[in-house]
């Protein structure tokens, strides 16, 4: 649950400018929109460039998203120190803050969202959420104390005092490196030092605003929070904000397989190399139900405001389907029921150190179970919405098959 400061809500404070911050956010987009246009006009552009400011934009983007976001702000899962060492090292070169700074904001975030004490409260605007926040003096500015458990991380500290020098030595140190060896030092200062940093950093801002106005809330609308998979495709992952914010803890932020989600992958990945561990997920009951849950919950706020719509849509005809929509709600809430039980079983069957065969037999079980579920929520949302139209069109009104 959201907690929420019921004084900060209508608390207006003069927020002091951070001129530094102001400057740099200001200064690093309009070199790029004049470097890069000028080096194309009069260099010409390459394959090498753009694979360059690609490589440095994986290697930062994922060290935020993986590292900063998941890792360290939400602990979804854990990961040895050389792991900790190079998220702390490749996301210092976002310029995106030290982690610690980082993450405690974005527990606060969390916390107090869409209030005066949220950093960056989408409910002042675009701008602000997106990189105003940035500019300014907030009521939680240089707060750390939500975090003590990163403060007691030896290379946490240690990044935290020097992440702007170390996120220089690497900007500055990979960029000659690339320069070297690819002979365009020139190119490599403009395209994967200046423009892959500010592709960097407005890709993850365009999560804080972007991602809390634009998308859908399949799992709540307590918070302005929503799920935008176009936002994905350049964020690595983590566009599923709804999602994020109903299931913080999870690893995922798309936590459907056909989700685009690096972020996901990458962890995974690292898990399978026994370079993660501890890896933490919301059982899909838990987020089936939540969206179930919710997507009753406006059902029934869209039917109470069709009002006297109502009165023109003949009873049998409202009967009719009523009832093929609380079997609908029968059999989801069943198929649910279902998932949690087999969950359940194979999570007992490996305490108990059952043989490879049963453990097999139950995640069989449980893909299915699961595949059901799923398909048994999309029907009682189909019904759901032929009800809708039915209540406010009930002259268009078609029967479910």
């Amino acid at each position: 649950m959201t907690a929420k400061n019921p004084e900060s809500t209508s608390r207006k404070t003069h927020r002091p400018v951070i001129w530094s911050n102001a400057v740099f956010l200001t200064v690093t987009p309009v070199l790029a929109l004049i470097a890069v246009p000028w080096y194309v006009l009069t260099h010409g552009v390459t394959w090498v460039e753009i694979a360059a400011c690609v490589f440095m934009w994986v290697l930062t983007g994922l060290s935020i998203t993986a590292g900063y976001h998941r890792l360290f702000a939400h602990r979804a899962y854990s990961a040895p120190a050389p792991v900790r060492a190079v998220f702390a090292v490749l996301g210092a070169a976002a310029y995106e803050n030290s982690v610690i700074s980082w993450a405690a904001a974005h527990r606060f975030h969390h916390r107090f969202v869409d209030t005066d004490d949220d950093p960056y409260n989408a409910k002042e605007g675009f701008f602000y959420s997106h990189m105003g926040w940035v500019m300014v003096e907030g009521s939680k500015h240089d707060d750390i104390s939500n975090v003590p458990d990163l403060l007691k991380d030896p290379i946490l500290r240690w990044q935290h005092r020097h992440a702007i020098a170390i996120g220089t030595v690497v900007n500055i140190g990979s960029t000659v490196v690339l320069g070297l060896l690819t002979g365009h030092m020139l190119g490599m200062f403009i395209f994967a030092f200046l423009l892959r940093l500010v592709l960097t950093q407005h890709f993850t801002f365009l999560i804080n605003s972007a991602a809390h106005i634009w998308g859908s809330q399949p799992y709540s609308n307590a918070h302005t929070a929503r799920d935008n998979w176009f936002l994905s495709l350049f964020t690595f992952g983590e566009g599923y904000h709804n999602y994020h914010h109903s299931f913080q803890a999870d690893y995922r932020n798309g936590p459907r397989l056909y989700n685009f989600d690096p972020s996901k992958w990458l962890i995974w990945s690292l898990a399978k190399l026994n370079l993660a561990s501890k890896l933490r997920l919301s059982p899909l009951d838990v987020t089936l139900g939540k969206m179930f849950e919710h997507a009753k919950q406006t059902f029934e706020e869209r039917l109470a405001s069709a009002g006297e719509s109502l009165d023109a849509w003949t009873e049998s005809a409202r009967d009719t389907l009523h009832e093929h929509l609380m079997a609908a709600e029968k059999r989801c809430e069943e198929a649910l029921a279902e998932v949690k039980k087999t969950r359940a079983e194979l999570q007992a069957l490996v305490a108990d150190g059952a043989g490879v065969i049963s453990r097999r037999h139950l995640r069989r079980k449980l893909r299915q179970a699961n595949r059901s579920a799923h398909a048994a929520l999309e029907q009682w949302q189909e019904i759901g919405r032929a009800y809708l139209e039915a209540a406010t069109n009930p002259q268009t009104a078609a029967q479910p098959v």
